[in-house]
């Protein structure tokens, strides 16, 4: 009896036909439950994933219309403009409508976010900007996976955003409603668009502008990095999207020179306020630990003094990387860049957020050096090594990422269990000590790998790290993509 054509059949090799060719009917069913358990496996990434973004969003689900911090900083200086008052005018904003704290000395500029919410209903304004911190906490998320391993999905980027949410700095961001994550994402895209979309670097600069503590050590940076189309396209796109908040401001307060009292009074009642002035609690830059521990009154003077010597530290940095190839975005630049940014002003500890893109690459960087050892240590013949090897391998690259990892964990583990692991006590003041001290650790990281990295390393880490035919797990941006076309060269020689 002849059986179907499709299917030939004989006691010793049953095969299955299709558009290739012939197949063993065992290899078809190998490869059916190959599938299954692919599927499986990629169900249980899913589940897991989820499982951790529920727990983030349960715990802080009650914050949904908790407003804090957002009534103060976008919702009530927004009304204040349209019934004819300004922000920046302490005591009047503080009576007519009982600001949880004050309007701190923000850009003119950001008062167009406080005009958006403004026209909406307070409950709703504070749902919305409850989802607009939750979509920026996701998009932190993919920036992190995407530094790590370009080839991690859906399910890691769902799973990390869990993480960030209960994380340190992403519960406070979304239980007090701040604007933290909106600026660290406009620094980000300043930080990796500089060279590439000078324009798109300059709309970020100009936005990040309207909160000083990002936009200043950001402006000092790019100036440092002697970017100057993006420094002048910048502060000319925050001129012109200032000058009609002053414009509105002056006619509310009746003259410019009325405006301009406000904001040097402002500055000034935030200076000595509990939470905005050196030394506050919560707050993590340099100075404030000097006023902390030395209880002396750190004043505007001595501020601007420490931002200059924390700013020309990285001018130094960053002038001995623009000599490395693929500086601009290398994993000890950007964590030079981040731990600068947060020391040289005033910064409270949910800004540590700004942090998320560093300390993957630090986490990137760790696993790079360990494969290099590793492939070293078992090297063969079919992965050799052209060229010179420079002396110690990755022994600087380990600097960066190991020095990095006391503010990783201080930025997750939450303040009162890290304090009470070291028997540092329960005070905030003491938790917000102990995660400068991490920043600086960090940053003395970063240096070293900036310093001591030999510019042949990359092509040489690389040759050993990767075996050929295969993809490239730690690329990412040009940091590595010099290192990466020599190598190809080198192979196609």
């Amino acid at each position: 009896m002849r059986r179907d054509s499709a299917i030939e059949s004989s006691h010793a090799h049953v095969t299955v036909s299709s558009g290739h060719g012939h197949y063993p009917v065992r290899w078809w069913g190998e490869l059916v439950g190959t599938g299954r358990r692919l599927r499986i496996v990629r169900s249980l990434r899913y589940m897991v994933a989820i499982v951790i973004f529920g727990i983030g969003i349960a715990t802080v689900a009650q914050y949904v219309t908790h407003g804090g911090d957002f009534q103060s900083i976008i919702w009530y200086p927004g009304r204040a403009l349209f019934d004819g008052r300004d922000p920046y005018n302490t005591a009047s904003f503080q009576h007519y409508y009982q600001a949880n704290g004050l309007f701190p000395s923000y850009g003119p500029i950001h008062l167009w976010l406080a005009v958006i919410f403004a026209v909406l209903p307070f409950k709703v304004a504070t749902a919305i900007w409850f989802i607009v911190n939750l979509a920026g906490l996701t998009v932190l998320a993919w920036v992190i996976t995407r530094a790590i391993d370009r080839r991690l999905g859906l399910p890691a980027v769902i799973a990390v955003t869990g993480l960030l949410i209960l994380s340190r700095p992403g519960r406070a961001i979304l239980f007090a409603g701040q604007v933290s994550v909106l600026y660290t994402l406009l620094c980000y895209v300043a930080w990796s668009q500089v060279r590439t979309r000078p324009w798109v670097a300059a709309v970020a600069l100009g936005l990040a502008l309207g909160k000083p503590p990002f936009g200043f050590p950001l402006l000092a940076l790019l100036l440092l990095q002697r970017a100057w189309p993006v420094v002048r396209r910048g502060l000319g796109i925050f001129v012109l999207g200032s000058l009609p908040i002053v414009v509105w401001l002056s006619v509310n307060d009746g003259s410019p020179v009325v405006l301009w009292h406000n904001i040097i009074n402002n500055m000034r009642y935030t200076d000595r306020s509990f939470s905005g002035r050196p030394g506050a609690p919560r707050r993590i830059d340099a100075a404030s630990v000097v006023a902390r521990y030395v209880h002396v009154h750190v004043g505007l003077i001595a501020e601007i003094g420490c931002f200059v010597f924390v700013v020309a530290l990285a001018g130094l940095l960053l002038y001995t990387a623009s000599t490395k190839p693929g500086w601009p975005l290398s994993p000890d630049v950007l964590m030079v860049l981040g731990t600068v940014t947060l020391l040289a002003i005033s910064h409270q500890d949910y800004d540590l957020v700004l942090m998320a893109w560093p300390f993957a690459v630090a986490l990137r960087s760790l696993g790079h050096a360990v494969a290099v050892r590793r492939r070293r240590s078992a090297s063969t013949s079919d992965t050799p090594i052209v060229g010179p090897v420079p002396r110690g391998g990755a022994t600087w690259r380990l600097a960066m990422p190991v020095l990095a990892l006391p503010a990783l964990v201080a930025s997750i583990i939450p303040a009162r269990d890290t304090l009470r692991l070291l028997d540092l006590g329960t005070d905030v003041g003491s938790m917000s000590t102990l995660t400068t001290g991490c920043l600086v650790l960090a940053l003395v990281g970063g240096a070293i790998a900036v310093v001591f990295h030999h510019p042949q390393e990359d092509a040489v880490e690389c040759a050993c790290a990767i075996r050929p035919g295969t993809a490239a797990p730690f690329a990412y941006g040009p940091s590595v993509s010099s290192a990466f076309a020599a190598r190809r060269g080198a192979s196609e020689e």
